[in-house]
């Protein structure tokens, strides 16, 4: 396994919007917008899990900044932890190749984006209903922050969190 860069002009930009869509079910002319609009945002970063040239995992992540959509959906909902929201970095999306799951891709890529950022904290989003996801979260030193939040979707989700300091 390789660990690249994400880049929305690189070669391997078409296979993860393939693998994003097959994971969550989702328009692809969408979410490539979207990721390329993520992509501007400030301290942007992430990265590909490839495998035999097959984009096995991806995550990314951008600094959380007032005004930014989700920054302030977050902003709102986590009123009584406003710390959280100080010099964060959002871990905006992560997902792996049914395939290839169970090989520590997930820990890999998640260790990658996380080091040597300038943020305190770093903050997600999952489904209340995922608990694989919820499970790794914890084990990689996320904590839970909030339940019961609903980003304008009909499923709960939770907010999870991590500090950075000292790592």
């Amino acid at each position: 396994m390789k660990i690249v860069p994400f880049r929305v002009e690189g070669k391997y930009f078409k296979k993860m919007i393939r693998l994003y869509c097959q994971l969550f079910q989702v328009d692809a002319a969408a979410m490539e917008a979207q990721f390329r609009r993520h992509s501007t945002y400030p301290r942007f970063e992430g990265y590909l899990a490839i495998i035999d040239e097959r984009v096995a995992g991806y995550i990314y992540g951008y600094s959380s900044q007032k005004g930014q959509y989700y920054h302030d959906l977050l902003a709102r909902h986590l009123h009584s932890s406003r710390e959280w929201m100080n010099h964060s970095m959002e871990l905006v999306e992560l997902g792996v190749d049914p395939l290839y799951r169970g090989r520590g891709i997930a820990k890999h890529l998640v260790e990658r984006l996380i080091q040597n950022r300038e943020e305190e904290n770093v903050l997600l989003t999952t489904r209340k209903d995922n608990q694989n996801a919820i499970d790794f979260y914890h084990s990689q030193g996320f904590r839970t922050l909030r339940k019961g939040f609903f980003p304008n979707i009909p499923h709960e989700y939770i907010i999870m969190g991590k500090s950075l300091q000292g790592l």
